[in-house]
């Protein structure tokens, strides 16, 4: 099925358990510090589920409809709509909405391409892989994962020492029916907004920690399950005018804290082995489709951060200095070449039994160093590094304001740019 908005945020009101500070949050999707980061994804689910747009970001199999990134490659076109659904998405949220419904859904769809890699000495799970895999996108879930443990308990001795407990998720008991996971997992993001949260390992463990070896999946209004939220921005963007980005893509993270949350078997993954509990996201293309996700989203946001470096120069005329002109040309070079790999990516991936074999093993690819205000090779200060200050009007209300004479003492001349102009 292809759910809507508005379908979205009414299964979010589910009795989730959500805390931000001291405060649990009734209802996310009313709520300041998450209404409109909720109503973004709701957007994205709608459209998706627009007819203008399904022939990128639907398919069909059996008569019935599915979000594309749901697409089992077989084919090199599957590899492409694939990837023009990520960017369709991407681009409705400027490549900020980093966990958007098709990350967390990429992964679990690369594992289904190879669900025996699950099966091993410890059980045999592809049989849950592969009906998980169908309840996801028949029901167009929202999936968020945590599969971090805490920044200290990386580090157990920091534990021992102080005669405390790990506070890493664990499992802490099994029965016929299920386990019985209790701790702590991060990071969480986009899981306020979501309808499950995939429990796993993406860092390896070492063999005395089999007990944290387990890879799951829970709904969000799981008993025993509560949602730690870090300090929401949305709450501090008075318009969207003044905050055109935390207005509405704030999707925020969240500590997941379970307190003996029962998880059914059929929704158990990897149990006891610490050795396979990472490996499962890299000998099946798992970590290919949900990085080529990410790929794809963050040259979304490199374009616009290129296209707003462009415009801000070229508002100033600081464009035809040379050293800023070299500067906007290695940007520009940074987009093109990331361009150019997430392209190889699909036009060189090696076909071995439906793209099952590390086919998109370029994708491990590390972003530009276009976020620390330097430039490989240059300087932090001085001509050869581009520094631009986008001087804009303080508040929306200040928009029609008095500007200064050029070059008034004290005073700046406003550079206005529209947001989406």
């Amino acid at each position: 099925m292809l759910r809507t908005g508005k379908e979205h945020l009414e299964r979010l009101r589910d009795g989730r358990t959500v805390y931000v500070g001291g405060e649990r949050i009734d209802d996310v999707t009313t709520h300041p510090a998450f209404a409109r980061a909720a109503a973004t994804a709701a957007s994205i689910y709608d459209m998706k589920a627009d007819p203008a747009n399904r022939a990128v970001t639907a398919f069909e199999e059996d008569g019935e409809l599915y979000s594309s990134y749901y697409i089992r490659a077989k084919t090199r076109d599957d590899l492409r709509k694939r990837s023009a659904a990520h960017a369709r998405i991407a681009e409705a949220t400027y490549g900020f909405f980093g966990r958007s419904p098709d990350h967390v859904s990429s992964f679990v769809t690369g594992m289904a391409t190879s669900p025996e890699t699950l099966d091993t000495e410890h059980g045999d799970f592809s049989g849950n892989l592969l009906a998980y895999y169908e309840h996801m996108r028949h029901e167009d879930v929202y999936a968020a994962y945590a599969v971090l443990p805490p920044q200290a308990a990386r580090d157990p001795a920091f534990y021992q020492r102080q005669n405390l407990p790990v506070p890493t998720l664990r499992v802490v008991g099994e029965a016929d029916d299920g386990v019985v996971i209790s701790g702590m997992k991060m990071l969480a993001t986009g899981a306020v907004i979501a309808d499950e949260i995939w429990i796993g390992n993406v860092i390896p463990l070492a063999p005395d920690q089999a007990s944290q070896a387990i890879t799951c999946a829970i709904p969000c209004n799981a008993e025993g399950l509560s949602l730690w939220s870090r300090k929401p921005m949305e709450p501090a963007a008075q318009n969207q005018f003044d905050s055109p980005l935390t207005w509405w893509l704030d999707e925020t993270d969240a500590m997941v804290l379970c307190d003996d949350v029962k998880v059914p078997w059929e929704r158990v993954f990897c149990i006891n082995d610490a050795t396979h509990s990472s490996r499962i996201y890299t000998l099946t293309p798992s970590h290919c489709y949900g990085n080529h996700q990410s790929n794809v989203r963050f040259l979304t946001k490199l374009r616009l951060i290129v296209g707003l470096a462009s415009k801000v120069t070229q508002s100033t005329g600081a464009n035809k200095t040379p050293a800023v002109a070299e500067t906007l040309g290695r940007l520009s070079a940074w987009e093109a070449g990331l361009a150019g790999m997430i392209h190889g990516q699909i036009e060189a991936a090696e076909c071995q039994s439906a793209f099952n074999s590390d086919p998109l093993s370029a994708c491990k690819i590390d972003p530009p160093p276009c976020f620390d205000g330097g430039c490989p090779g240059s300087p932090r200060e001085g001509p050869a590094r581009l520094r631009v200050a986008l001087c804009v009007t303080r508040s929306e209300a200040a928009w029609e304001g008095p500007v200064g004479p050029p070059g008034q003492p004290g005073r700046r001349r406003n550079v206005g740019i529209r947001w989406g102009s």
